[in-house]
Parts: C-alpha cells; sequence; structure tokens
C-alpha cells in the first residue's frame, strides 16, 4: 500500500512538474494568434487603401473615353446634318431653278408680244399681267443679267455672232437677242448677245484712188 501511496505522489509532481511547460505553450500560443490578427488587421488597412485608388482611376479613365466618344459621336452628328442640310438646300436650289428655267421662254414671248403692242385695253392688260409675272420671278430670286454695253464674260452671256462697230470697244456686247437670267448669283440662262468685234477696217484713202486710176490706163497701153 506504502507502494501506491508512492506513486501517486510522484504522478502528482510529475503533473505538477508538466504545468508550467503547458502553461508556456500556452501563453506562446495565444502570442502568436495575437500577432497573426495583428498582421491580418494590418494588412487589410493598405489593401482597403489601395483598392479604391484603383477603382477611383480606373473609374476616370473610363469616364475620359466615354466623354472623347460622345465628343466624337456629337462631331460626326453635327458633320452629317450639316451636310444633309446643304445637300437639301442645294436639292431645292436646282428643282426651283428648273422651274424657273421653263417659265422663261414664257418671260420671253410675253416681251416680244408686248414691244409690238399698242395702247389698246387689251394690250394694257397683256402688261399688267407681265409685269406681275416679273414680280413673281423677283420674289423667287430671279434676276435679270444686264449685258448690253457690259465686257463680254462667257460665265453669263453667250455669244452668238461678232460684228464691227465704231462705237463700242471690241469684246462688248453691242446686241442682246435673248435676255439671260441668275438665281442666288448663279446663272440659269446666259444671255444670248452680240459682241463688238472692234472698229471697223478703214476705207481707202484718197491718194491710193488716183494711183489706181493711173495703173490702169499704163496697163491697157501695153496690151
Amino acid at each position: 500500500m506504502a507502494e501506491a501511496v508512492d506513486k501517486d505522489i510522484e504522478k502528482e509532481e510529475g503533473q505538477q512538474a508538466a504545468a508550467p511547460g503547458d502553461a508556456g505553450q500556452g501563453a506562446s500560443g495565444e502570442a502568436t494568434q495575437q500577432d497573426a490578427a495583428a498582421a491580418e488587421a494590418a494588412q487589410p488597412e493598405g489593401a482597403e487603401a489601395a483598392a479604391p485608388a484603383d477603382a477611383v482611376a480606373r473609374l476616370e479613365r473610363e469616364l475620359a473615353e466615354e466623354k472623347d466618344r460622345s465628343v466624337r459621336l456629337f462631331a460626326d452628328f453635327e458633320n452629317f446634318r450639316r451636310r444633309t442640310a446643304k445637300e437639301r438646300a442645294e436639292t431645292y436650289q436646282r428643282a426651283a431653278e428648273d422651274v424657273y428655267a421653263a417659265i422663261l421662254p414664257v418671260v420671253d414671248n410675253f416681251s416680244r408680244a408686248i414691244s409690238q403692242a399698242g395702247d389698246d385695253p387689251f394690250a394694257q392688260g397683256v402688261k399688267m399681267v407681265f409685269g406681275q409675272l416679273q414680280d413673281a420671278l423677283k420674289k423667287g430670286g430671279v434676276d435679270p443679267i444686264e449685258a448690253l454695253g457690259a465686257v463680254f464674260d462667257p460665265a453669263e452671256h453667250e455669244a452668238v455672232a461678232y460684228q464691227p462697230s465704231a462705237d463700242a470697244a471690241e469684246g462688248t456686247v453691242i446686241y442682246e437677242t435673248r435676255r439671260g437670267y441668275r438665281m442666288g448669283g448663279r446663272v440659269i440662262r446666259p444671255a444670248s448677245v452680240i459682241v463688238s468685234s472692234g472698229a471697223p477696217a478703214a476705207p481707202a484713202t484718197a491718194d491710193a484712188a488716183p494711183a489706181a486710176a493711173e495703173a490702169a490706163p499704163a496697163e491697157g497701153t501695153g496690151n
């Protein structure tokens, strides 16, 4: 029995001797866990601080790209709008020019009729209608080309003949056979004109005539 008591005492002493080691290991384990927790707590702070900065930089870059894309898209749309507006205006201008050009022969016939008309009531009525037609052309932007006395311009005039003129310099329009018209600064029908070719050739001088008369008898005598 004494041996059993001794064994119990030794066992208790062994447990007491092992207890400080276990306490040290426990304390060391707690310190390691605390260090790891502190490291984990410190590491996310840097990562969390860097993550928002990267996100902001990425968003700013995407915003700049979208802004540049929007500016380009708006510029393309403005160019398209201006181009279509210009094409629409040109189409309208060409259509209006064709319509007015088709009316001009009627205007020519009215003008010829009025030049031969008298002063009777019917002729006065025709002149009134012709005046209304001219007003309509003017409101539409159609203006006559004043060719008579102007220097010949192939962009506005169509020469049908050239003839000498003592009163007009060479290249000057001396007669208009058909009136020309422009619309909005563009010629829709050139004026048909006769252009001066310069002064007529000088006639033979008085001294040349006697010389020719003297030469004629001499030739006859020789025969």
